[in-house]
């Protein structure tokens, strides 16, 4: 095992990937981790997974996502990476993005995929020897800024269904197409367009709560939004170019400083599950950049809007 990472990704945040909060969306985040992934597989003999003339390619399992520091418009960053583990068909990566100036961690990703046939994108497929053997003898530890904080990180069977979102009262915050451009290279939906499509109809969810917040808060802060800490995301069957989509969503909890969610997205009419999503996330103060605490009153007032037995 080593601390060495690969350097995978260099850029900046382009001024029309930020929200109207004024920092970088998270859906960017992910694309811009998923560009570090292909990067980090080439590195180690395997160029052409993300081609669409490749005969294999990865089928993505789990994110689990830490945001340390905002990314404003223009911000110079640049990412690191390594694989964790190496199985017969299977990989857990590790990648982590930083401020190139100060070289503060902007965020970490950890990232479980399967080597699967490309042609139906779910069959798995043994890594090719030369890979399996070069990404095997250069392990890297998980950096401690890229270990779970408020997500578990144990093994789960999703309990998400349409059904149960019905049964449980969950809020349908988004519902829309898979089109051209939320596609990759073989017309599946890009795992950043899931959090796109969280990110465009939370606010359904998030807005009566982040109120209630503010409203019941010790000191009154000014301009509210929120911000995300921290994602764990636990894929489906993969949607594809043309496929619609529902999400639900509820509150599962709520402490002193943070709020969990879960997200449901499913087909609205099939019921096939695509993917579930728990997010720590904070109501934030935007004129004083920091984060509104949740105090006991707060608390008994989101008390109707917590669901209980919500799980990924």
């Amino acid at each position: 095992m080593s601390d060495e990472m690969t350097e995978v990704w260099r850029g900046s945040v382009r001024q029309w990937e930020v929200d109207e909060m004024g920092h970088w969306n998270t859906q960017y985040y992910v694309a811009r981790a998923n560009e570090g992934l292909a990067m980090l597989f080439g590195f180690n003999g395997l160029p052409g997974l993300f081609s669409p003339s490749s005969p294999t390619t990865v089928a993505f399992n789990e994110h689990h996502i830490r945001f340390h520091r905002e990314a404003h418009a223009g911000a110079p960053l640049h990412m690191t990476g390594g694989f964790l583990e190496i199985g017969e068909t299977t990989a857990f990566a590790v990648l982590v993005l930083h401020h190139s100036e100060s070289g503060q961690v902007a965020a970490t990703f950890r990232v479980r995929l399967t080597h699967v046939d490309a042609a139906d994108g779910t069959t798995p497929q043994p890594w090719p020897a030369a890979f399996r053997k070069r990404a095997s003898t250069s392990l890297v530890e998980t950096p401690k800024e890229a270990a779970p904080r408020g997500t578990d990180d144990e093994p789960v069977a999703l309990t998400a269904s349409r059904e149960r979102a019905l049964e449980l009262g969950l809020k349908r915050t988004a519902m829309s197409l898979i089109e051209m451009d939320a596609c990759d290279a073989f017309g599946r939906m890009g795992s950043q367009k899931f959090i796109g499509a969280v990110g465009g109809g939370v606010k359904q969810l998030t807005g009566p709560i982040r109120a209630l917040v503010a409203e019941h808060a010790e000191a009154r802060p000014g301009k509210i939004g929120g911000a995300v800490l921290e994602f764990r995301i636990i894929y489906g069957e993969t949607p594809r170019l043309g496929n619609c989509f529902e999400i639900w969503a509820g509150l599962q909890k709520t402490d002193k400083r943070t709020m969990s969610l879960i997200f449901w997205m499913v087909d609205p009419f099939t019921g096939r599950v695509f993917g579930s999503m728990q997010s720590i996330a904070i109501v934030f103060d935007l004129d004083a950049r920091a984060i509104v605490q949740i105090s006991p009153a707060a608390t008994e007032a989101l008390t109707p809007f917590v669901t209980q037995g919500l799980a990924l």
